[in-house]
């Protein structure tokens, strides 16, 4: 058998599922995830039914959520990751993020746009009053608005969007959040803090899965998952409180936000959105938000030079002249 181009041998971006088609994630506990001919698949055993197997479409995938009492495999992991997912570990119901394992294929382009932008405090005051527009149905309102104005403004819609929520459920309100006592947390509060840290997740695993930092925050900073913040605030009204509240009366409320979210993010196409609202933020004068993402980046590494950019690695320099 002839062999394959080395470029084959391994994954490249433009080889990978893109993170904007991916539909959803999927969140498993106390399961084994093994990978086998047909795929990846979790393995559950009980004393009634047997041990079962249920496939899990990774391709279609954007997050695997592995909760309590989860393991995984090195074969199951990888085919996640080639698959251009990220595996997300989390606490029960995914109501606490741990932490995020993607895959090494990643374009550097949003990540240097991200970077350059954030050191800067008038571009990173720049990227802030875009990502303050979104959050208003008239981006115009925030043209000439500090950023201190600005925080006035999303607390009076953040307080108006929970207080329409409190009335229309008939649920009485107060952000009560404890990380370290969940259970002790009422119903509403449950619902909450799950439908976060899920959104929390999918924004975490989309902003890996196109190269973006997850720390450099524009709003929010101190934090490992600043950017994350900034991004979800977008989304947070919109997906997760509503459903928070419809799920706050049922008898289980972690569990049917769970599914709530899972449903609502297929309908909004979130992924696709996460990645258009990132572009438009760092780069609006580049391409459309597509939703998708393009580059001409194949994982080459470069050196850089302060006069000449990106040049070419792999070229012992010492055999040419300062000017060559």
């Amino acid at each position: 058998m002839p062999k394959l181009p080395q470029k084959l041998n391994r994954p490249t971006l433009a080889m990978l599922p893109r993170v904007s088609d991916q539909l959803s994630f999927v969140y498993l506990n106390r399961v084994r995830v093994e990978r086998d001919d047909n795929g990846v698949h979790a393995v559950f055993r009980s004393e009634t039914r047997g041990v079962e197997r249920v496939y899990v479409p990774t391709a279609s995938i954007a997050a695997v959520f592995l909760g309590p009492g989860t393991s995984i495999t090195q074969p199951a992991s990888s085919q996640i990751l080639k698959d251009g997912g990220v595996i997300v570990l989390s606490g029960e119901a995914g109501a606490h993020f741990h932490g995020a394992i993607a895959h090494n294929s990643l374009t550097t382009k949003w990540l240097h746009l991200q970077a350059k932008q954030w050191a800067d405090d008038k571009t990173r005051a720049e990227v802030s009053r875009r990502l303050y527009g979104l959050r208003f149905t008239d981006e115009s309102l925030v043209a000439d608005k500090t950023i201190d104005q600005l925080r006035g403004m999303e607390g009076h819609r953040v307080k108006h969007a929970y207080r329409k929520m409190s009335q229309r459920y008939g649920i009485p309100f107060k952000r009560a959040y404890n990380p370290q006592d969940f259970e002790q947390s009422d119903p509403v509060n449950q619902a909450l803090t799950t439908a976060n840290h899920l959104l929390y997740g999918i924004v975490h695993s989309t902003l890996v899965a196109i190269g973006a930092s997850p720390a450099l925050g524009f709003i929010h900073t101190g934090s490992q998952y600043s950017f994350v913040y900034d991004i979800a605030d977008l989304y947070k009204l919109e997906v997760a409180v509503p459903l928070a509240f419809a799920s706050a009366n049922k008898s289980d409320p972690p569990g049917s936000v769970r599914r709530a979210m899972r449903k609502e993010m297929r309908a909004f196409q979130l992924t696709r959105r996460i990645v258009g609202d990132v572009q438009h933020v760092l780069d609006p004068d580049g391409q459309p938000r597509s939703g998708t993402y393009e580059t001409d980046d194949d994982g080459i590494v470069y050196l850089w030079s302060p006069e000449r950019g990106a040049i070419q690695a792999g070229v012992n320099y010492g055999d040419f002249s300062e000017t060559g």
